[in-house]
């Protein structure tokens, strides 16, 4: 959740123990704007590695590939 949060996704809702971000950006060469949406678990415990891919998977549009292990 801080990563996406500091790479610049927010907040859009939370219900129950699930918190779904946006992030948004615009591309410079034509002007259009890219939105990706994740939903994220806030269950104890580390997140399945499967789940975690499934995030970056979905952010990757607007983080750029592999910006959850800071490539």
């Amino acid at each position: 959740m801080r990563l996406i949060e500091r790479n610049g996704g927010i907040l859009l809702r939370q219900r129950g123990s699930h918190r779904q971000y946006e992030a948004r950006v615009t591309l410079a060469d034509d002007g259009t704007e890219v939105t990706a949406r994740t939903t994220v678990a806030q269950h104890a415990g580390d997140v399945r590695p499967g789940t975690l891919r499934a995030i970056e998977r979905d952010l990757e549009p607007v983080f750029g590939k592999g910006w959850l292990k800071g490539r």
